[in-house]
């Protein structure tokens, strides 16, 4: 992903609050997971109907391919501002093989992979593939307070008869152990970075989650390859316990239930050419919070209510999307316009079965949006084209995010937020080099941002959130690959993000967590042989870590080295690697707390790490 100009990937190393991925700087206000940004699996969202994403499903190793859509190319996915992650793994019917790999490096890395597929085809109108794939990881930490334990499995089937298939799907996560290290002030990651945050250590931060994901899915062609219809269900189950780093109502566990299916239909009309897509989906969470102490001990910590049991409510949300998009030429196939409608009614209800002090604080809150984009690509000569495109999105508060101080219930006066967004480019190649550039510009309304002030008792540490009345995103996006002639076994691949993001007010203040400048360069040099060597480095500029911009963090440069050595025969593919995290032992900010309270605002990076693996593939 940090090859995509514009994505930033934070917190690698915390895997009790998940990596966090922001797009055009949406999604960089999340204390855990991703938001403000829609994921999908292999068709299946892993963004929740309320809009909070964790990617703790997804195996790296069975990962294909991931199309990354920016900004205002993501409108008809619904809820949610920044894009859209669309993760694809290997299919079934991938080429018939057997795989195994193992990695093993400092701070206890220990990874074990393996996947297998097969495919048979009784005659030439039908065929069955079928693919699996387990993965171990395991890892003491840089820091204190920092190990996981987790365990991936999936399966996937898949049968076809002549233009129809049907696939179904089975992913299983169990994460027993990701302990959280905390947030760290400024003075204690100066003095020790690889620490755990007191409390998180001493109240045994962490979390554990069940999960499993199932899917079943039909794709029916008809007469020509781009006349299609495609209808897919899904069924989702999380069992989720976690204790936060702080006395009081720390202890949160949920059981998550979400049902959906979707139905995408394309076909040609004339030159033009139809998509649709009808999304239904239904999520209910029952959400308990528990008072603990520092030695983990209950106690009552809410007025009104004789036991440690602090909130009990039973959250549901339910959405009904139609989009629709018309694409069609122009000028004699030099242009192409794009139109695209999508309209989401959402609905958010909390059932308060606690009722502290006799006061019930169930409600519910109904959303009906409608947004719509048009885009226009124009043809230049063999080699360029230009782009350009205009968009509106919502994105709605989630469960958490309408976390109430006073308890259950909605906060009050908190509003979905609404953008809209401009954006033209460049893209071609020339002399080895392929390029494209963006320009664009995005004004938000009511921005749903971290309150530093919420006005909760004293002693709360939880994140509570609130509305700013506007923000703004201009910005610059260069992305390319380069083959230079005068080396033709060298690819330098790269991308550079410029974004001027701000609070459209008095104050005029930079929005935290957000760099001006970031970019990214991999070189990759093929040796004879089958050796390879690559060097990455990243560079993340200055940044603030609270809306007052009182706290600025350093920009940093973060390398990585990689060796290794592929070796092929007739019955399998050998490939070797060494490599060297963090290669200049820099300090750095893994992940940065907006407006963390008690100035706890660092997750400190990683020392340098040295690592091997082995993978083996069979053919």
């Amino acid at each position: 992903l940090n090859l995509a100009p514009g994505v930033l990937v934070q917190n690698r190393n915390n895997f009790a609050q998940n990596p966090r991925v922001s797009i055009r700087g949406f999604g960089a206000r999340a204390p855990f997971g991703i938001r403000g940004v829609r994921v999908r699996l292999d068709g299946i969202p892993l963004t929740t109907v309320d809009g909070q994403t964790q990617i703790d499903a997804i195996d790296p190793s069975s990962i294909k391919t991931i199309e990354v859509m920016r900004g205002a190319n993501a409108v008809l996915h619904g809820n949610g501002s920044g894009g859209l992650l669309d993760y694809r793994s290997y299919p079934a019917h991938h080429t018939p093989f057997a795989k195994f790999e193992t990695q093993l490096g400092g701070f206890g890395l220990r990874r074990v992979h393996g996947a297998f597929s097969q495919q048979h085809e009784p005659d030439v109108y039908h065929s069955w593939a079928y693919r699996g794939a387990l993965t171990y990881l395991e890892q003491d930490g840089y820091r204190e307070q920092s190990a996981v334990e987790r365990r991936n499995a999936g399966l996937a089937l898949d049968h076809r008869q002549r233009n129809r298939s049907w696939f179904a799907i089975l992913n299983h996560l169990d994460n027993p152990l990701a302990e959280d290290p905390g947030g760290l002030t400024l003075e204690e990651w100066q003095s020790d970075p690889s620490q755990a945050a007191p409390l998180a250590s001493a109240m045994e931060a962490g979390q554990q989650v069940d999960q499993t994901i199932a899917s079943l899915g039909m794709v029916q062609r008809f007469s020509g390859t781009s006349h299609q219809l495609r209808a897919q269900g899904w069924l989702t189950a999380r069992d989720f316990h976690q204790q936060l780093p702080f006395p009081g109502d720390s202890l949160i566990q949920y059981d998550r239930q979400i049902i959906g299916g979707a139905l995408y239909y394309q076909r040609p009309l004339g030159e033009l050419m139809l998509h649709t897509q009808l999304s239904l989906e239904d999520q209910q969470d029952d959400r308990q919070r528990y008072c603990r102490t520092v030695d983990l001990e209950p106690f009552i910590c809410r007025s009104g209510i004789s036991s440690d049991l602090a909130l009990d409510q039973r959250e549901t949300a339910s959405n009904a999307g139609l989009g629709l998009q018309l694409a069609g030429p122009v000028a004699k196939q030099q242009g192409r316009w794009v139109i695209g409608v999508r309209h989401d009614r959402l609905r958010l209800a909390i059932d308060d079965n606690l009722q502290a002090g006799g006061i019930d604080n169930s409600g519910e809150r109904d959303y009906d949006e409608t947004n719509y984009s048009l885009g226009y690509n124009h043809t230049l000569d063999e080699q360029w084209s230009a782009f350009s495109q205009y968009a509106t999105s919502f994105e709605s508060p989630t469960f958490t995010e309408f976390s109430n101080p006073e308890g259950s219930g909605f906060r009050p006066g908190l509003e979905p937020q609404t953008s809209q967004s401009l954006e033209i480019g460049l893209r071609g190649h020339l002399y080895g080099l392929q390029l494209e550039a963006t320009l664009f510009t995005v004004r938000v309304q009511d921005e749903i941002i971290v309150d530093d002030d919420p006005g909760a008792a004293p002693g709360d540490e939880r994140t509570f959130y609130r509305n700013a009345d506007r923000t703004r995103r201009d910005g610059l996006e260069l992305g390319g690959r380069w083959w230079p002639r005068a080396l033709p076994r060298l690819q330098l691949s790269g991308a550079l993000t410029w974004m001027d993001a701000r609070f459209d007010d008095a104050s005029d203040n930079k929005l935290p967590g957000l760099p001006d400048w970031t970019a990214f360069i991999d070189a990759r040099y093929q040796f004879q042989q089958g050796y390879f060597a690559g060097l990455a480095a990243q560079y993340i500029g200055n940044r603030y870590a609270d809306d007052a911009n009182s706290v600025e963090v350093a920009s940093q440069t973060v390398t990585d080295l990689r060796l290794g050595r592929k070796l092929s025969n007739m019955h399998y593919d050998t490939h070797l690697v060494i490599g060297i995290e963090n290669l200049f032992d820099t300090d750095y900010i893994d992940n940065l707390r907006i407006n963390a309270r008690n100035g706890r605002y660092y997750e400190p990076g990683a020392a340098r790490r040295v690592y091997a693996g082995i993978e083996i593939n069979w053919l």
